[in-house]
């Protein structure tokens, strides 16, 4: 019996001992699974993630005037792919795709996070995507746990920009009215007659039509119709524009007291109340070329600059420089106060938004031939002004043309670059001392370094030169405008000397033969656009 009993339970042992090692087995592999498994899991997870950041920032390059949501979710689905992560996508905006009753019908979640309210009053282009996606497991399935689901999540941010569109408008803008299809006789509804001369249209005619296309300034009214075509593909209030001139808007303008860039301050095409409105599109029709005073007109005898002058018939003739015929002294006989624009361009960023886009479009006809009033300098400055104020031409060795240019003599005609220095023997009052031969050009060049410099403003500048004055003024360099227009965009606000050196964050040079190169598809702005629509934010 004993011997029985002994056999019994030594085969009940055996029967617990594989149940044991069967369980243990199990164990085994649910712990090898897990940690399988487990590094499957966030190895999809890592996958998805790096593909959700790239696909965040590829939706939200869609975030523009007139983005649908098939384009916003078909960005940032490729992304997705191109990580080797195929997931199903959830767009999160601030508001619908244009033209898109029904947001939900189409897979769109509004996330008021996302709202200029939920971020400090600030329109941002802000564009959340989440991911999720099925991870099989293999060793798990064993204790039941055939899949999961990962998601992750990321916000995409394209720029919202702060644009200033600075324009040319010194009396060049008017050059070409008469061809433009204006009559050669007065016009008594404002007492005053076009031009019959090729060149030097009358601005106090043109400008009173700025509305007809038949009797505007030209080319200055092409200028406009370009610029309005681009700043309607801007993505309101997301994106916000502020206008520069190179001349002031007043009419009967005087060179000194007037004559300076006129700014507006940035403007989203809305209310205050947030009603929509063409603010910015209304602001650049209603521009206007340089007008100073007649020569006729009581207010010409004190006047620092040009004067419009007719003849006995009344017949206009052009501009007239009082000093210049009077004393010999151009200071104030120019009007392309470009240096003086990129100065009042980089005051606008004072009032600009901290993580927008800060670029500067800058649209010049013509070299530079005028600055600001400066300390000491109260007609602004020109080569020559502080020895012989009575002899201000652009060369001391004879010959050359162009107001307040400075000529070294070189036998290749190029203008070279001149600087200012600092005198600081007293500290608390620094003075500015420019030499004899700075002229406006290297006015227009500090102006540019200034508003470039990321240790400055940090604009990013795209400049345009339009026109015959861009590639063929005269001597002492004929492409001096065009150099400067390269200048502007491709090496301003660059510092090698610096350790470590300085590079600026640089746009593109233009140069447009006429204003239609400056419209449609492929002209000038539409390759800006295209350009500055692709950054993201900074």
């Amino acid at each position: 019996m004993n011997a029985m009993l002994k056999k019994i339970r030594k085969a009940s042992e055996r029967g617990q001992a594989i149940i044991l090692v069967a369980f243990s087995i199990v164990g085994l592999v649910a712990i090898v699974g897990l940690m399988v498994d487990g590094g499957i899991l966030l190895i999809e997870y890592a996958r998805l993630k790096r593909g959700i950041d790239a696909a965040s920032i590829a939706a939200a390059s869609q975030f523009r005037k007139n983005f649908t949501g098939d384009e916003m979710e078909r960005a940032g689905r490729e992304f997705l792919m191109f990580n080797q992560s195929d997931a199903q996508v959830t767009i999160h905006t601030c508001s619908c795709p244009p033209n898109d009753s029904n947001c939900l019908a189409h897979g769109w979640h509004l996330d008021e996070s996302l709202c200029a309210a939920a971020n400090n009053g600030v329109w941002r282009k802000l564009v959340r995507i989440t991911a999720t996606r099925t991870v099989n497991f293999g060793f798990m399935r064993i204790v039941g746990f055939n899949s999961t689901t990962v998601s992750a999540t990321s916000v995409g941010e394209a720029a919202s920009i702060d644009m200033v569109l600075m324009i040319d408008t010194s009396a060049s803008m008017a050059y070409e009215t008469k061809d433009g299809g204006n009559p050669l006789q007065s016009d008594p509804a404002i007492g005053s007659n076009y031009d019959t001369q090729d060149q030097g249209d009358n601005p106090d005619a043109c400008n009173n039509f700025m509305n007809d296309a038949n009797r505007r300034c030209e080319p200055f009214g092409k200028i406009k119709d370009a610029a309005v075509s681009f700043v309607d593909e801007l993505f309101y209030p997301y994106d916000q524009v502020s206008l520069v001139t190179t001349t002031s808007q007043a009419e009967g303008g005087n060179r000194v007291a007037t004559d300076v860039p006129a700014g507006v301050g940035f403007m989203d095409n809305r209310t205050d109340a947030g009603v929509a409105n063409t603010e910015i599109q209304d602001t650049i029709r209603g521009l206007r070329v340089f007008q100073p005073v007649p020569c006729t007109d009581a207010a010409a005898a004190t006047n620092l600059g040009g004067c419009l002058n007719f003849d006995a018939s009344n017949i206009y003739q052009g501009l007239e420089c009082k000093p210049l015929r009077d004393t010999g002294n151009p200071t104030t006989c120019g009007s392309s106060n470009i240096g003086g624009g990129l100065y009042k361009s980089a005051e606008q960023f004072l009032h600009a938004r901290q993580d927008t886009f800060w670029v500067v479009i800058a649209l010049i006809g013509g070299p530079a031939n005028a600055t600001n009033p400066v300390v000491g300098q109260p007609e602004g400055l020109c080569p020559g002004s502080l020895n012989n104020p009575t002899w201000r031409w652009t060369s001391a060795y004879g010959g050359g043309s162009g107001y307040c240019r400075w000529r070294d003599g070189a036998s290749d005609g190029e203008v070279d670059r001149h600087y200012f220095t600092v005198d600081n023997t007293d500290p608390a009052n620094p003075i500015i001392v420019y030499p004899a031969n700075y002229d406006t050009d290297d006015y227009a060049r500090d102006a540019a370094d200034y508003l470039a410099s990321p240790e400055q403003v940090g604009a990013t500048v795209f400049s345009i030169c339009m026109g015959s004055y861009c590639q063929g003024y005269p001597s002492p360099d004929p492409y001096s405008a065009e150099h400067l227009g390269q200048y502007m965009a491709l090496n301003a606000g660059d510092d090698a000397t610096a350790i470590p050196p300085v590079t600026a964050n640089h746009g593109l040079y233009y140069y447009a033969e006429n204003p239609e190169d400056l419209a449609g598809s492929n002209g000038v702005f539409a390759k800006i656009a295209d350009n500055i629509f692709t950054r993201i934010s900074k």
